[in-house]
């Protein structure tokens, strides 16, 4: 049996580096071009589009601390006794209070709730059918989130905004300005009831110090799935 030994000279990994950085500087305008195109199709000019972006990426660091929620945690405790010179240890489980503060991200949350609102708004003689996708969206994002300690609220990540879109064609039925803003709204606000605020009583055991809706930022589920939602609305 013969064995090959591969060399890798620093030379090509600085190489693979700059490739790397090249790649991100080429995708991230194609990126930022790509949502700036889903806001125009939303009615929103250039400038607006963009100023959503800029927006929404320094929001991702902001957390708006609302309110607390308190849950009893049982930990278990170890105390040694020595008895005729034999140590002995003895485990009881003590419950102790734990508070977990709940905060609104603004770039991940606020920011596509106030877009949303004001897509209602524009749209207002629709109300009943952007309610109907809001109701179908949300029971799916429901039925699949899942807490998980250590992590958060997870669902997977496609299957909102696919909902979104299909509801939003079939409602509009096929109506171009109604179907991107019923898309959107029913994106963003379904996975944000859905997946976030009807899950509130289950964050307890999740056992963190502080939960942020739309924690993530721009990259949150809800920010995501309402761009998704426009996008794959556009492709059907």
């Amino acid at each position: 049996m013969s064995y090959k030994r591969y060399f890798y000279p620093p030379a090509m990994g600085l190489l693979f580096y700059l490739l790397v950085l090249l790649l991100l500087i080429i995708l991230i305008p194609l990126l930022i071009l790509g949502v700036t195109q889903v806001f125009k199709q939303l009615g929103f000019t250039p400038f607006a589009a963009f100023a959503i972006i800029v927006l929404s990426l320094a929001g991702s660091a902001i957390n708006i601390p609302v309110f607390k929620i308190a849950n009893n945690q049982p930990i278990v405790r170890v105390e040694y006794y020595t008895l005729y010179g034999v140590t002995y240890p003895v485990p009881s489980i003590v419950t102790t209070q734990q508070k977990t503060v709940i905060a609104v991200n603004v770039g991940g949350a606020l920011i596509p709730a106030s877009i949303s609102a004001y897509l209602w708004y524009r749209e207002y003689t629709h109300t009943p059918q952007i309610l109907l996708c809001i109701l179908l969206v949300t029971l799916v994002c429901y039925k699949l989130a899942k807490p998980v300690e250590g992590v958060g609220i997870v669902m997977p990540a496609f299957i909102p905004p696919i909902v979104a879109a299909v509801s939003a064609l079939v409602v509009s039925l096929g109506s171009s300005p109604l179907l991107f803003s019923l898309a959107y709204i029913s994106g963003s606000l379904g996975t944000l009831v859905g997946a976030d605020l009807l899950n509130l009583r289950r964050i307890s055991r999740l056992r963190a110090q502080i939960v942020s809706i739309g924690g993530a930022g721009t990259f949150d589920g809800i920010f995501i799935s309402g761009i998704l939602a426009v996008v794959i609305a556009f492709l059907l």
